[in-house]
């Protein structure tokens, strides 16, 4: 069975004061929902019935006023009496194409929008003079929250909006897009076909199924690493293949690492460093396997540099973090950036 990826939408795509139909961009629509699963925020499902209802009480009353109105004896009664709510409500449940709603349901997250908002913080607007963009921080704690109920890996969010795409890049199991060939791009359905999946059984020398593709990131070589799960016959195992363009260019059993940095994991053990001997010897063994580290392992290394004493400035060590920071300090807050680049120099 084919996996479905998720899709959350902003409200620029769907955006739609006009009258005829419920959902706007329906050819871009329709493009997703042939291959994912169309999910909205209901804030951004509100904001659209708000804004075709402002237009239809707009245009009502220039209708009334409108000359042609009594010329053609139209009856003013009946103008007034219909109900521009309703209409809307029946095109909503007339739209053909297929969507979910989602809700915010914990509403204490309001301290933490109060506190962004403060602070200037995206989704918000970093200029003083405005606190515009609640509704795409409402957005952002939804998405958020959402995603903690779902079993989903990652979901995909379609914005055009820089601010919110910054504060939801900074989240590794959230990937932004801006249209449908970047989904195309990032999405993981692309190990799904049939030749990269014959050629994973040729490599693997295993059954590989759809099922096996688990995750996939993208590497400090701009590579793509998907993460596949083996099982021959009693034994299972995960490994990490380095694909480019499509091609399989090299593979690591998840176990190997772990067997060389003498049964534990040396991200982990590097992370919790407890002397200079310790942490050349993590970094010596992850220097073979940087390739293959996931955006979530670097981001947990690079915060355990300004905090872990034992995470020395020497020169291996430098080089080890600069090669894993220089392709993913778009990702990472800026105090830790700052610390990290004093860490380097």
């Amino acid at each position: 069975m084919v996996k479905i990826e998720k899709i959350i939408f902003d409200t620029n795509i769907i955006r739609n004061i006009e009258p005829k139909t419920f959902l706007w961009w329906r050819e871009t629509l329709k493009q997703f929902e042939k291959v994912s699963e169309l999910v909205f925020p209901d804030i951004v499902v509100d904001e659209l019935k708000y804004q075709k209802l402002r237009q239809l009480e707009e245009q009502k009353s220039k209708f009334l006023a409108n000359t042609f109105h009594w010329l053609k004896w139209l009856n003013e009664n009946e103008t007034k009496e219909f109900d521009n709510l309703d209409y809307i409500n029946q095109l909503e449940a007339s739209e053909d194409i297929n969507y979910s709603k989602i809700e915010l349901k914990d509403f204490s997250i309001l301290k933490n929008i109060k506190e962004l908002a403060l602070k200037k913080q995206a989704p918000f607007e970093k200029w003083n003079w405005t606190d515009k963009w609640f509704k795409d921080t409402y957005i952002y704690f939804t998405i958020l929250e959402y995603i903690t109920e779902i079993e989903d890996e990652y979901i995909f969010v379609y914005t055009w909006d820089w601010r919110l795409k910054e504060a939801l890049d900074k989240h590794s199991n959230i990937k932004t897009i801006k249209n449908f060939e970047e989904f195309k791009e990032k999405s993981i359905s692309e190990f799904y076909d049939s030749y990269f999946l014959s050629k994973l059984k040729d490599e693997l020398s295993a059954d590989i199924n759809e099922d096996d593709i688990l995750d996939y990131w993208v590497n400090i070589n701009w590579n793509k690493v998907v993460r596949v799960h083996v099982k021959n016959t009693e034994i299972e195992s995960e490994y990490r293949v380095e694909v480019e363009q499509g091609e399989i260019i090299s593979i690591v059993d998840e176990i190997e690492y772990v067997v060389r940095a003498d049964w534990v994991d040396p991200v982990k053990w590097l992370i919790n460093s407890w002397s200079f001997r310790n942490t050349h010897f993590m970094v010596a063994i992850l220097s073979e396997y940087k390739n293959f580290l996931s955006n979530d392992e670097i981001i947990n290394i690079l915060e355990s540099v300004p905090s872990n004493s034992q995470i020395i400035p020497d020169e291996d060590v430098q080089q080890f973090i600069n090669d894993i920071y220089q392709s993913k300090k778009d990702i990472i807050e800026k105090e830790l950036k700052n610390e990290i680049e004093k860490f380097l120099s």
